[in-house]
């Protein structure tokens, strides 16, 4: 009888800290109560030229899982600045121990005073898990207005999204934007890959 306050205890904190109960808890800013499959996060990121990509930026850190798969394929010699505005999914991503990644707590939409704080002009790519459907269209706008700006002439962003919803603006900043889709992913998920500013 003594014992089971204990494991009581371990199952609640268990729950507490899984990955499943802070998406729900903080669904308003991850915009899923599922972490993205191997699958979506290679979709995503198989554009990107990682032998020349020295400088990239995460939106949205959510529980890290695209933010280890970036830092497993960055050059050594690249830099991850990864911009998250949940409080804490920036805590949680304090455990990733590299050199390279640099996490800000802040909105997506102050990517360019964030850049000038830390010296960075230009970068290469923009790899973003921000759940636009669900933000504001002025806020949207501004998230890929400074992105966009951001980027060198040949840089890319990156986005998925679980509908076709955003394309529009997405269409409005870039020339060209490319649509995938992959099933292997709980939602099944839209992946945008967009260069080229107007």
């Amino acid at each position: 009888m003594a014992n089971r306050p204990g494991r009581s205890g371990s199952r609640e904190d268990t729950l507490r800290h899984s990955n499943l109960i802070k998406h729900i808890a903080n669904i308003r800013t991850s915009g899923t109560i599922i972490r993205s499959s191997p699958y979506l996060i290679s979709r995503l990121l198989r554009s990107i030229d990682f032998e020349s990509a020295r400088t990239v930026v995460q939106l949205g850190i959510g529980t890290g899982c695209i933010t280890r798969e970036l830092l497993r394929r960055l050059h050594p010699e690249a830099r991850l600045i990864s911009i998250e505005v949940n409080e804490v999914f920036v805590r949680d991503s304090f455990r990733i121990r590299d050199p390279r990644l640099t996490v800000r707590h802040a909105c997506a939409g102050s990517l360019r005073r964030l850049l000038d704080d830390l010296g960075v002009g230009q970068i290469d790519h923009v790899v973003s898990s921000l759940p636009l459907a669900i933000m504001g269209p002025a806020l949207v706008e501004r998230i890929l207005r400074v992105s966009q700006a951001a980027l060198t002439p040949e840089g890319s962003f990156l986005q998925y999204q679980y509908s076709l919803s955003q394309r529009a603006a997405l269409e409005r900043r870039f020339a060209d934007v490319r649509v995938g889709f992959t099933l292997a992913n709980i939602p099944p998920a839209f992946v945008y890959e967009c260069t080229a500013a107007r």
